[in-house]
């Protein structure tokens, strides 16, 4: 069994914006993380946060660290805070976690006959396990009856009633959680993508032709209830989109007849018109197939000018070109998959190809005449260090860093990280710049502090400028960290001014170090957030809006001010006679 993944707080930072990192700590620090099992490779644990029920964290790993981290809130951008809390009880408590067994261990001591009654009785408490259950074994059963060797026909295809009703239950459970709950999670989408991503397995085993009916029943039941949905504000966009690139990839993984294709031209039509939707890839597909002279020519690298086509779909929807792609690299047909990515202008699928197949030479060349982005660039950067190519790596991700692109701090970090490795100071000293004036961060911060050595004073100001200038949220943390650091209190005092209660840890950081130097802000500042508690008339925060009038206390006291303490909180014990315990709180020796 694989031991609890070693971490640390650097590692965990670099996952994580610098808020939630702060905050994922505090959650941590205050118990909010609780129920922390393992089973195997996983960790399962739940944190206790604004929703109603607890969030659910799986963290998976092994031999080599971590594998995936997840969690059931909305934010799927950087680990979240949930993700973080968890890492840190995963960090500093290990003890705490407890060793469950697996589901393979846990089946290993039932006999078949008790396997079936577990499952039974799992289905009394949850009807609609029956047709997940449906599903998985329509889908690892394939067709019922084998074909009729003496008949030009298919097998007879999967039953797709489970997915349909699985679909169905999706829809109809959402819209009662929609109905008795309010919040940011969309499980109607999720689960949605989920079935859908499920599906798409038959293609990687070669059961095309059955995904794809199995994806037009989906279609069909979202169609069908989708004016009900819709009434509690979901849209159908992300879900449409993921349901055309899979069919899609599922008409051009299969070899359609003729009748075939019109067949499926004609229910996707319909599909459109149910859900006043459309499925642009799928009917181009139909449309090309694989003998479009203008496609053969490509594949056959033969094409005389590479050509970058504007695609029609949304931005963010994959184009048919990249859907071929991956059919190609799935049917190793490695040489068509180069023609095509040329001439298609995939500069990014091409050069990454040439790296994955050890072409390193042919990579090199068309990355110093070709690459034109940054995101092609670390592409290629880290296929060319997973191959051992290091040296070629780092050169490709110094290329890059000249660039345009919106990956500057992935492709700067990671550039550094490696330069690093290499013992280049210089390549990492310019990376690191470039990574912090994109997204700063403390750790990047000093460590040019450290690179640059005598020359320090001269790149100082860029940096605390560009740090001040920042547009993007989520640094307060590291504006901190840094203005106190170099004793720029006034810098600090902006960094927090306006923060919520989430942020009470950063300002009294901030508060503590302004004392001395800034008495008057403390006051002006702590007074109306302790009174606003006490205003509240909430016992329980009393504790909170004693800590503010201790930095008042001590802000007079900086201030040689006494008389106006002892005056004002005089006021206070007036103002709030009857809250007994407030009272008793400020009538400690230590506010006198």
């Amino acid at each position: 069994m694989s031991k609890t993944p070693d971490l640390t707080d650097r590692f965990i930072r670099q996952k994580s914006a610098p808020d939630l990192f702060s905050k994922g700590k505090s959650d941590y620090e205050e118990g909010h993380v609780t129920a922390v099992t393992r089973r195997g490779n996983l960790l399962n644990a739940e944190v206790i946060g604004n929703a109603v029920q607890p969030y659910r964290v799986q963290v998976g790993f092994d031999q080599g660290g971590l594998t995936s981290a997840t969690c059931s809130c909305a934010y799927d951008a950087e680990w979240c805070e949930h993700i973080v809390a968890t890492l840190f009880v995963v960090m500093r408590q290990p003890e705490t976690i407890q060793e469950r067994p697996t589901l393979e261990q846990l089946l290993d001591h039932l006999n078949l006959g008790q396997i079936q009654g577990l499952v039974q009785d799992l289905v009394k408490q949850n009807p609609k396990l029956l047709d997940e259950i449906d599903c998985y074994i329509t889908l690892i059963a394939g067709p019922r009856t084998a074909p009729n060797p003496l008949e030009n026909q298919r097998p007879s295809p999967i039953n797709t009633a489970p997915f349909r009703q699985q679909a169905r239950d999706i829809l109809y459970e959402g819209m009662q959680y929609f109905e008795n709950l309010s919040g940011e999670d969309d499980p109607v989408t999720e689960e949605l993508l989920d079935l859908i991503d499920n599906v798409q397995g038959l293609i990687e085993i070669g059961e095309t032709y059955n995904a794809l009916i199995v994806l037009e029943a989906i279609a069909s039941a979202c169609a069908a209830d989708w004016d009900r949905v819709g009434e509690y504000g979901i849209d159908p966009d992300e879900i449409v989109i993921a349901l055309d690139e899979a069919i899609a990839e599922a008409i051009l993984s299969d070899s359609l007849s003729s009748s075939e294709v019109e067949q499926r031209r004609s229910r996707l039509e319909i599909l459109q018109d149910e859900w006043s939707t459309e499925f642009p890839l799928s009917l181009e597909s139909l449309t090309q197939g694989w003998d479009d002279p203008d496609l053969v020519e490509a594949l056959k690298g033969t094409l005389p000018e590479p050509e970058i086509e504007e695609d029609s779909i949304a931005n963010y929807s994959p184009n048919l070109v990249l859907i071929r792609l991956r059919i190609l690299d799935r049917q190793e047909r490695y040489q068509e998959y180069l023609n095509l990515a040329k001439a298609k202008g995939q500069m990014k699928q091409y050069l990454t190809m040439l790296g994955s197949l050890g072409r390193t030479a042919e990579a090199m060349e068309a990355a110093q005449n070709q690459m034109k982005t940054m995101e092609e660039a670390l592409s290629l950067g880290q296929t060319l260090h997973s191959n051992g190519s290091v040296n070629k790596a780092l050169e490709v991700g110094r290329m890059g860093l000249k660039l345009s692109g919106d990956c500057q701090y992935a492709l700067a970090s990671w550039t550094a990280d490696l330069a690093k490795e290499l013992g280049n100071t210089e390549i990492e000293l310019d990376a690191r710049q470039l990574a912090f004036c994109n997204q700063p961060t403390s750790t990047d911060y000093f460590k040019i502090k450290e690179l640059t050595g005598e020359n320090w004073s001269k790149i100082q100001p860029d940096l605390l400028n560009a740090l001040r200038q920042y547009p993007g949220w989520g640094i307060t943390v590291v504006k901190v960290d840094i203005f106190l650091n170099e004793g720029l209190i006034d810098d600090a005092i902006a960094s927090v001014k306006g923060l919520g209660s989430y942020h009470i840890d950063l300002v009294h950081r901030v508060m503590d170090a302004a004392i001395k130097q800034r008495p008057d802000w403390v006051i002006e500042t702590a007074r109306p957030l302790a009174e606003a508690i006490l205003d509240r008339k909430k016992s329980e925060s009393y504790n909170q809006a004693i800590a503010w009038l201790k930095k008042v206390r001590a802000a007079y006291f900086q201030k040689e001010q006494w008389e106006h303490w002892k005056t004002y909180r005089q006021e206070l014990l007036q103002t709030h006679a009857r809250k007994y315990k407030f009272r008793g709180m400020l009538e400690d020796r230590r506010l006198d």
